[in-house]
Order: structure tokens, then sequence, then C-alpha cells
């Protein structure tokens, strides 16, 4: 459900906002821009209403530190003291409207709605534009090792069939990446390929997404929604982590793949699909079936064809391969970073990739925004092997205390590494999380949980 945050010091009209958005979204009011602030760092939102004249922080301010922390948020300024200065100022500030008080609450839901709409029309675009990018790119698999090149051979011959494929491998193996190689590969290769993590999909929502609905199918349903399968036709849909789905699901996925055909969530009219379907999973579905997690009818149906991808542990000689390859494709961020130093390299041959190669190439990236030198040195990497260090020699991370030669968890080399980039951008957080590859509000949370969080900065 849709996330909306009202800002007004006058408790009436926060109450006739409340009652008006709350049968269809979910509202939080607030009676000071800080309070809100605070809770939109934490929570999140898709819009706020904020008034434009209130103690301490205005509408002004409000909508200026909200953008900071997620330029995507729509705010919309409501007050009753309207100006045409203060529109003009409230939309080169980024503000999405500008409502003047007494307001029509149909004419507030109305701009709402629409504002809702447009987000989502520009977020298809977003979304096409990438997946076009996306399909003129050379997609490659850095490997020399015997296995995956079977493994790639045999992806080559699927690819040419319209069967379905189930990838088995653990988290970060490439698992994406080889499903599409499958839709390159194919004679579906000039129409979509959609993408879908069922894991992020929780029960109540995974029919709407990928079968679509009708107006009024359900509370909140305001229009009819084009599902995934349908936007994937005459193309290839990969379904990753389907071990996560419940049996409900399951009954209805195999019977689309059964029948071809979908049924949009309040709709008895059956639809016609054609569709190549990919599965991805890192749990073993053999044992989930003998379990009764898995539906075994489903598992023979996925696994017409079964791609498994080797953990990178299982093929340490591609390492240096991928360091190399992730090396060229960050280079923008450090041009001086040439290649990784022999004691760098020992330390990554040495480290079994929980993550597999997805951790090896956040590793890299992380390398490169740290490293000062033309090579990646142990200490830009943060595999802390636990040599001894000398007598007295320890690490201050955040006020937490690390004994000397102690190997680095998981935690402590995040803290470190938000405190490396927090000195690298000079104490600014935009600047920092952009560094880290994540939002500035994600960076918030990590800082308080590190016992690093601060006011932010006045330049900021």
């Amino acid at each position: 459900m849709v996330r909306i945050i009202v800002v007004d010091d006058d408790p009436t009209a926060c109450k006739v906002l409340r009652r008006m958005l709350r049968p269809t979204y979910q509202v939080e009011t607030f009676a000071d821009g800080a309070t809100a602030l605070a809770h939109f760092m934490e929570a999140g939102a898709e819009i706020i209403l904020t008034d434009l004249r209130m103690p301490e922080m205005d509408g002004f301010e409000l909508l200026g530190r909200a953008k900071a922390v997620d330029p995507e948020v729509i705010v919309f300024i409501i007050t009753g003291f309207s100006t045409v200065d203060s529109a003009v100022t409230a939309i080169k500030k980024g503000a999405h409207d500008y409502i003047p008080k007494p307001f029509d609450p149909d004419d507030v839901l109305l701009r709402i709605e629409r504002a809702l709409k447009e987000r989502r029309l520009e977020e298809g675009m977003r979304l096409c534009q990438q997946e076009r990018r996306r399909a003129t790119e050379q997609y490659e698999l850095v490997t020399n090792h015997p296995a995956m090149h079977a493994m790639l051979a045999m992806t080559k011959k699927v690819a040419r069939t319209d069967s379905t494929v189930l990838i088995q491998g653990e988290t970060g193996v490439g698992k994406e990446l080889v499903a599409r190689l499958i839709h390159r590969w194919s004679p579906r290769r000039e129409h979509a390929f959609v993408p879908i993590n069922c894991s992020a999909l929780s029960e109540g929502i995974i029919e709407s997404e990928l079968f679509g609905h009708e107006k009024g199918a359900f509370t909140g349903a305001g229009e009819q929604r084009v599902g995934f399968f349908e936007l994937a036709h005459r193309g290839t849909i990969l379904l990753d982590e389907i071990g996560t789905t419940d049996h409900r699901f399951q009954v209805k996925l195999l019977r689309v793949l059964q029948d071809r055909s979908i049924y949009r969530v309040g709709s008895p009219k059956a639809r016609r699909i054609d569709v190549r379907v990919v599965a991805a999973t890192n749990q073993d579905l053999e044992v989930d079936v003998k379990e009764g997690r898995f539906r075994s009818d489903l598992y023979y149906r996925l696994s017409v064809v079964t791609i498994r991808i080797p953990p990178l542990r299982e093929r340490r000689g591609d390492i240096p391969l991928l360091a190399e390859h992730f090396i060229r494709k960050y280079r923008q961020v450090n041009p001086c970073v040439s290649g990784v130093s022999p004691a760098g390299l020992r330390l990554l041959m040495e480290y079994d990739y929980p993550g597999n190669v997805r951790e090896l190439e956040n590793i890299i990236e992380r390398a490169m925004i740290l490293e000062s030198s033309d090579l990646l040195q142990p200490a830009s990497l943060l595999l802390d092997p636990g040599r001894p260090q000398p007598p007295g020699s320890e690490r201050m991370d955040g006020g937490h205390r690390e004994p000397a030669g102690a190997p680095l968890t998981l935690e402590q080399a995040e803290r470190r590494c938000i405190q490396q980039a927090l000195a690298l951008a000079g104490g600014k957080k935009v600047a920092a999380a952009r560094m880290l590859g994540i939002n500035k509000t994600t960076l918030w949370r990590k800082m308080k949980r590190y016992g690093m969080f601060g006011e932010p900065d006045p330049a900021e």
C-alpha cells in the first residue's frame, strides 16, 4: 500500500487529510517537520503532504531535506498563504504540486492519483529503457573453468528450444546472467526479458504482480493492471527464487505452465500467453519436494532441463580473471588502479566467497573506492587474514574496539568501510552513500546501528 506522510501544525487539517486518505492509503500525520523527517528517514514514504508555514522547519526546508534523502519522493505543498511567488519557489525546489487552502478533498485525491499514475508510467518507461540498453549489451560470463564451459554449451543448446529451464546455484553465482544468455541466444531475443524476484513479492500480491488484476478486484485496486506474464508475451520470464513461493501460488503457476493461459485477479476470462519460463533457485528443490515444501508436479514441470552453476570456491582459477574484469568495469571510480598486488591476489585466492561472484564484484568495487595506489592492496580489500600486528596496535571503529590481528566480522568490515567512505567524502553523507552504492537513508540506518549516527551536515 502507498505510504503518505501528512505534516501540518493545524490538528484539524491533519485530521481531515487522514480521514480522507486512509481508505486507500497508509497515512501517518505529524505536527512538525523535524519529527516527520525523522520518521521518513526511518520508514520512508512515497508521498509527503506538507504545510508551508510551520515553526522551526517550514515546508520548503522539509521538501529539500526529504529530496536529499530520496529524490523520488512526491511532495505536495499545501498552504493557506498561497502566492504566485511561493508556488513558483515550491516547484523550483522540486515539489510535485502546490495546493492552496481551503482545499477540495476530491481535488486532492485526484492530484495524488494522477501523481502516482505519472510515477508508474515513468518507472515503466525507465524499465523499458534499461531493458533496451541491457538487450544491446554483450553479456559476458568470464571463465576458463571446464565445468563452466560445459554449462555454457548446454545453455546454448537449450536456448534454441522453448523448454522450461531450472537454473540452480548459490546466491551470487550468476543465475540471472545465465537466464539472460538463454534469452539472448533464443529465437525470442527480439522480445522482452522480464526478471522477477519471487522472494520480494509477498503472498498477498504475487498473483496480482505476475498475472495482473482487474479494477476493483480487491481493496486498493483502483485501476486495471497488466501482469508480468503478459508483459513477457512472446519473450522470456525469469522466476528467480522460485523455492520461496507457497503451495497456493505453485498450484496456479502449474496451471499456467500446462494451459499457457493466465487469469487476472478478479477476472473469469482466460488470457492466452506465449512465454518461455526460466526458473532459478539457490535451494535444493528435490529436498524441498521430499519434505513437502515444494510441489513435486511443479518441480518436474520446471526442471525439463536443469542447469547447475558451480560456486566460485569450486573454480578458483576464475578469481584472477574476474578480478581483472571488475577492475575494468569500475575503472571510472579510480582510473589509477591497473590491477591487484601479489599480496592482494593471494588474499582473494584464499577467500571462500559465500556470496560468490557478486561478493567478489562488491569487494573489487569497494577496493577501487578505497585504494590510493596503482594496485589493489590487502588493506583496501577488507579481507583481514588475522596476521599478528605490532604490540598495542588496535582499530577503533565508531567507538568499537577490535583486538589486534582478529579476523574482521561482516559488521566490523561494513563499519570500517563506512568510516573510510565518509573520510574520503569529507564527511558528506550523500557523497559517501554514492561511493558505497547505497542511498542516504540506508547509510543513516547503518550509522545509527553502529553508533555513528549524527545530525545531517549543514552543507547537505
